[in-house]
């Protein structure tokens, strides 16, 4: 038996030791700590030292004569995600320093700190710069050496490469401008509805096939008696679990066969007092009064007898007690893509005969009540400023606002067991927030700040007057699959400020461990305590402006 074990770790000797040579490194053993050595053209060797584990620690450049340029070493840390790094550049002779380079990074592989100190022939220090970076805040603080005073001294730190035209005023509309904002915005709507609309219900053809799919009703969360409102019927119930002021209705529904029959298009909705609507565009109805709550019901068209019910409460608030809204329009100056904006002013309640639109592209309105509307963004609107036009009624109203997007790379994929996977997170578009916009607030008031500390418990309102922050939250959604690394209780919580955003979008990187195989979900949340913004108001076919 021992022969035999002797033999096996004798083949196992000889395969490195033939690899080694089919990779060119016969001029180092290939186990072990141990040197390669290549040819850097020109004369140059590269020397590569690798430790026990097979990692380059130290990667060296000679000349010809054998003097040393450059020097990199490499420090793996425990748990760290990459390593920490020295580049050590010489002199002529390969002995005396001219410059030394220090790099690091956290256990996320985000960078933290770069120190970098120029010599003289002597040795004496002439020059370098610290650049450091808190990865939680964005920001990057700067030092100069100065060699007179033979210190470092603070300084601003350079701007870092940013895409487009920097943040300030977006141009104000005219009259005519902003009607025709309206006009493109509308027919691109009605362009929208006939593409949904136009594949008509189609016979079933045996044998018929049923599948039970889960769909959602979306309402206001307050529902006030003898309110007109708006809502929606959506297919992705998911996605709006747990949004600040809408309520959801779950539902299961028979879907019968293929087609349009197959579809919300094949659909109406019901509320009683009320005639039945397509379950494919919004749905308005009066909140019935004395009740404590309401039916809404979906009914498969010509055939009654699939149909879904569901209970709906209604507030205990009377009528009188409802908000007063102004004429004015107001909303956040920061909308996100993929979550939805509030928009307050005084509506109908009846989201079809509202229209709102980023620039000329219109935005579905989730739900509206006769004080708000609930918009989602559109996922072709491109980041960065735009107006956000208001059309009710009478007025026109256009809003100054950035659109935002949070996105993580690479998405969710299957790990295997024990794998790490390194996420990097993107926050663009706060940077395009002129500095004016930036002023503290909450908008809606209130339950943003509820929402806040259910996600961070302790979260803070800025102080009135100050500038505002951008809550962001990362959470792992599925903890018994993953785990992120450096987090805490699987949650990150980041504070962003303007400063967070001088060089740019901001930008983080985390390390997700697979606890086992399979997929995985993370949920990012985005809070802007801003103070709302508010715009131009014009009255249809008046030339001035109210």
């Amino acid at each position: 038996m021992r022969r035999i074990g002797q033999h096996t770790r004798l083949e196992r000797i000889c395969r490195m030791v033939i690899l080694c040579s089919l990779l060119g490194w016969i001029s180092a053993p290939c186990f072990g700590q141990h040197t390669v050595v290549r040819d850097a053209g020109g004369g140059r060797k590269l020397e590569l030292v690798y430790d026990a584990s097979g990692q380059v620690v130290e990667t060296r450049t000679v000349d010809q004569a054998g003097r040393l340029q450059v020097r990199v070493e490499q420090e793996y840390r425990p748990g760290f995600y990459v390593p920490q790094e020295i580049i050590t550049s010489y002199g002529p002779d390969g002995k005396a320093i001219r410059r030394v380079s220090r790099e690091n990074y956290d256990e996320n592989a985000n960078f933290t700190q770069e120190v970098i100190t120029v010599f003289d022939e002597s040795g004496k220090q002439t020059g370098g710069h610290t650049l450091t970076h808190d990865p939680f805040t964005g920001i990057y603080h700067c030092a100069r050496w100065n060699a007179a005073a033979q210190q470092y001294q603070t300084e601003k730190c350079p701007a870092g490469e940013r895409e487009g035209p920097e943040a300030g005023e977006l141009k104000e509309l005219t009259q005519a401008e902003a009607a025709k904002q309206v006009a493109l915005a509308r027919q691109a709507r009605r362009e929208e509805e006939k593409a949904r609309r136009i594949e008509r219900l189609t016979p079933i053809q045996p044998p018929i096939t049923t599948v039970m799919k889960e769909v959602g009703v979306v309402l206001p969360a307050a529902l006030r008696p003898g309110e007109r409102v708006s809502g929606s019927v959506v297919e992705d119930p998911e996605k709006y679990e747990g949004i600040e002021d809408l309520k959801l209705v779950r539902m299961e529904l028979p879907f019968e066969s293929q087609g349009a029959a197959a579809t919300l298009g094949g659909w109406i909705f019901e509320v009683a007092g009320e005639s039945p609507q397509r379950a494919d565009g919004p749905v308005a109805f009066t909140v019935p009064r004395g009740a404590s709550e309401f039916s809404v019901t979906l009914r498969q068209v010509g055939n009654p007898a699939h149909s879904v019910s569901r209970p709906v409460s209604v507030a205990e608030a009377s009528p009188v007690e409802k908000p007063q809204s102004s004429r004015a329009f107001e909303t956040s100056p920061l909308c996100l893509k993929g979550d939805f904006c509030r928009v307050r002013g005084r509506f109908s309640g009846d989201s079809a005969k509202t229209l709102i639109a980023f620039g000329s592209r219109p935005a579905r309105i989730v739900a509206e009540t006769e004080d708000a509307a609930y918009i989602g963004v559109p996922e072709l609107q491109p980041t960065g400023m735009t107006h956000l036009i208001v059309a009710e009624g009478s007025l026109v109203a256009a809003l100054p606002v950035v659109v935002g997007e949070l996105s993580f790379s690479p998405g969710s994929r299957d790990l295997h067991e024990g794998q790490t996977l390194l996420i990097h997170l993107t926050l663009s578009g706060p940077e395009d927030l002129p500095d004016q916009q930036w002023q503290a607030g909450t908008f809606p008031p209130g339950a943003s700040l509820e929402r806040a500390r259910s996600l961070v418990p302790g979260f803070e309102l800025p102080r009135k007057g100050s500038e505002g922050v951008i809550l962001l939250v990362v959470r792992n959604a599925t903890p018994e699959a993953i785990s992120l690394r450096g987090s805490k209780n699987q949650t990150f919580a980041f504070e962003l400020t303007p400063d967070s955003f001088e060089r740019g979008e901001f930008r983080y990187k985390f390390v997700v461990e697979a606890a086992k195989s399979g997929g995985f979900a993370l949920r990012g949340t985005v809070m802007p305590f801003l103070a709302p913004v508010g715009g131009q108001q014009f009255k249809k076919g008046v030339g001035s402006r109210q």
